[in-house]
């Protein structure tokens, strides 16, 4: 038995490490990911985050005030929308200071040459005006065609307006579902909490009163599994959006990294039937529990369903002396390595279209840092690298992950482009474990 390291499981559980099961192996030869082909990758990344300079230009104008006594709406709605438009990186966002000085607010005034030609010089212009604090009207125009591409009629407050706005220009420019109006799971102060994609509106999800760990969106979002040690010792509780409990389990020895398939299905590493950590697949209440990984004295974890098929896990496996991404079919069949770079990894994460496995890497006894796996080639991509990073998350839309970092000291959320471009800090207050909501 692997006492020493299922001790240090339950012990690290508590403080809530991502690298909580394996020893520091410095001693293995180390593949450089620098050393593959990084640059036919960073191509395939680059043409699903528009980069500078490349890419189609959209310029986002001011709204205009229709009414009285909007003005803190009106301000909120414009910052939102430009923050979520040049996040979303469909387009090269042109900045406001080329912009003409005539105020836009409907079709009736918009003058194709201002924004079309130089200064300028727009693919794509959206502009809009709020009716009052809770209404808006926005509207996208081509600059080269002159058609009106859209209008939308909006309702809600002022952020979940811009949200709605943003997501049906990135909809229509892109063929994507945008993230605006998604949302992050993580956890704060031992308790699972839920915030918008942004970081704003974050509010407790659980008050278990104990200790809350790795929580795991089913992938409509309409379910949230999570560790819990609410009975004393570490199980999985599965939580509807409301909130109320609908399923767990009840196993002795340690339960751990729940993930939910596309068809309801938990996946999660348990000790619970002797000694080594091994993965397990369960009804979506936590019952009829089956092993898949049968490595006696090896530890097996964080299992994470594809989304795309269903069919099969990425986990995470020392079998071969240190901890390396395996895939494992969910009828356990074809079981195999995918990744062996050394030194230890950790939290595999599948993109939404099944295209890559975001993980934590410390790059064979260095600094833990999120890196990027082309599932087809095996290419491998670093994207992270000031402080320590950990637990990638990806977005609905495939285009960004979010992770943990301690860059300001402690940990937070943070999100980033899937090229490792332009992070941006999510929470302000600590945070940990981000699972964001398809």
């Amino acid at each position: 038995m692997k006492k020493g390291i299922l001790v240090s499981t339950i012990l690290l559980l508590i403080v809530g490490s991502s690298a909580f099961l394996f020893p520091v192996d410095a001693t293995l030869d180390i593949q450089n990911p620098a050393s593959q082909t990084q640059d036919e990758l960073r191509r395939q990344l680059g043409t699903i985050i528009v980069t500078p300079g490349a890419g189609p230009s959209l310029a986002v104008a001011d709204f205009q005030a229709r009414s009285t006594n909007v003005d803190q709406a009106l301000a909120m709605f414009n910052e939102t929308v430009w923050r979520d438009l040049k996040f979303a990186s469909v387009a090269n966002i042109v900045g406001k200071s080329l912009y003409p000085k005539t105020r836009l607010a409907d079709p009736s005034g918009l003058r194709f040459e201002e924004w079309g030609n130089e200064p300028v010089k727009a693919d794509y212009v959206v502009f809009g005006s709020l009716t009052g604090n809770t209404e808006a009207q926005g509207f996208l125009y081509d600059m080269k065609t002159r058609q009106q591409l859209l209008t939308a009629r909006l309702s809600g407050d002022a952020r979940n307006m811009a949200h709605q706005l943003a997501d049906q220009i990135i909809k229509l420019l892109t063929g994507v579902d945008g993230i605006a109006l998604s949302k992050i799971a993580y956890i704060h102060n031992r308790e699972v909490y839920v915030m918008d994609y942004d970081g704003y509106g974050s509010r407790a999800f659980t008050r278990d009163g104990s200790i809350a760990l790795f929580p795991a969106w089913s992938t409509d979002g309409r379910k949230l599994a999570y560790v819990s040690y609410r009975n004393g010792y570490p199980n999985i509780v599965i939580r509807g959006e409301d909130g109320l409990i609908i399923g767990s389990t009840q196993f002795k020895g340690t339960t751990t990294s729940p993930s939910i398939s596309p068809n309801g299905s938990l996946a999660f590493s348990s000790s619970k039937d002797g000694d080594s950590m091994e993965i397990y697949i369960a009804n979506g209440d936590g019952s009829n529990a089956r092993k898949l990984t049968r490595t006696r004295n090896s530890v097996n974890i964080s299992p994470r369903w594809n989304p795309r098929t269903g069919r099969e896990l990425a986990f995470i496996s020392d079998r071969g002396g240190s901890p390396q991404i395996y895939l494992i079919g969910a009828d356990g069949t074809n079981e195999r390595a995918i990744l062996s770079l050394g030194g230890q990894m950790d939290s595999p994460a599948w993109s939404p279209d099944g295209r890559f496995i975001a993980f934590t890497w410390d790059g064979g006894g260095g600094t833990f840092n999120i890196y990027m796996a082309d599932v087809a080639s095996g290419q491998v991509l670093r994207l992270t690298r000031e402080g320590r990073n950990e637990n990638p998350a990806w977005s609905p839309d495939s285009r960004h992950i979010a992770f943990q970092s301690n860059r300001t000291g402690r940990w937070e959320i943070w999100a980033m482009h899937i090229d490792g471009s332009e992070p941006r800090q999510l929470t302000l207050n600590g945070g940990r474990s981000p699972s964001w909501a398809y």
